[in-house]
């Protein structure tokens, strides 16, 4: 079979395949610009091509439709998965990572609210530099000290619903891969001169940011340590 026919089979299937409706000639010399012909002589290959039994018209219509026999033939000698293999493989790598993103911030979402329950105190994270959530502020609301002290349970209110300095503040942080606890006047924000943090970077498939524990300075530094340090190894 010449080539120009195979190309014009495979053109045909290519086509049916994407439309589910019969192809014509003069739309399939749309299809391509390789094709150099005119509509007579598709008309002509399309003959030879249902005389051999890979095409056929499906009912009264100038459109033709493959057969088993032409699915086959194009299966066998005409498939070239180079193309469809790159374009798989572009699509796929897309969704596994947007999939695995999402997974990983659900993950670290669950992670938060593990470390906020835990602890008793405020757990948070931030998300490559873009956005801050926090869970547990009612847990430090109720402690002691800031129930007797609104004025200073105002300011941890203040920081965190703002968000954007609180964020800024620990971009700013020089944690050196570790976990590090600051207490009291070693925060570098004025308005939780009152607490006391413990907080590390962490990283994982298409994620990184900041995750911590901001309490009072009456807070279990070796367990919330421990808290952060098992969240970390989880989220590898």
């Amino acid at each position: 079979m010449k080539e120009r026919t195979l190309q014009i089979l495979s053109a045909l299937i290519k086509d049916f395949v994407e439309t589910g409706n019969p192809v014509a000639s003069q739309k399939l010399l749309l299809l391509s610009k390789e094709f150099d012909i005119s509509s007579a002589t598709v008309r002509n290959e399309f003959s030879l091509l249902e005389e051999v039994g890979l095409i056929k018209s499906p009912h009264v219509s100038a459109g033709k439709v493959p057969t088993q026999k032409g699915y086959r033939f194009f299966v066998d000698e005409l498939l070239e998965n180079t193309k469809e293999e790159e374009l798989v493989q572009a699509i796929f790598e897309k969704h596994i990572a947007e999939y695995r993103l999402s997974k990983s911030k659900e993950v670290l979402f669950d992670i938060v609210r593990l470390l906020s329950q835990l602890s008793g105190n405020v757990a948070f994270a931030t998300v490559d530099t873009d956005r801050t959530f926090y869970l547990g502020l009612s847990n430090v609301l109720r402690s002691p000290e800031f129930a007797m002290q609104p004025e200073k349970a105002a300011q941890i209110v203040e920081i965190l619903e703002g968000k954007e300095r609180f964020r800024t503040m620990l971009e700013s942080l020089d944690l050196e891969g570790k976990i590090k606890i600051f207490i009291g006047e070693e925060n570098l924000l004025e308005e939780i001169t009152s607490c006391a943090m413990v907080v590390a970077r962490f990283e994982t498939p298409g994620m990184s940011g900041t995750i911590g524990l901001l309490g009072p300075m009456r807070m279990k530094y070796g367990f919330n340590k421990a808290l952060l340090k098992n969240a970390l190894q989880m989220m590898r």
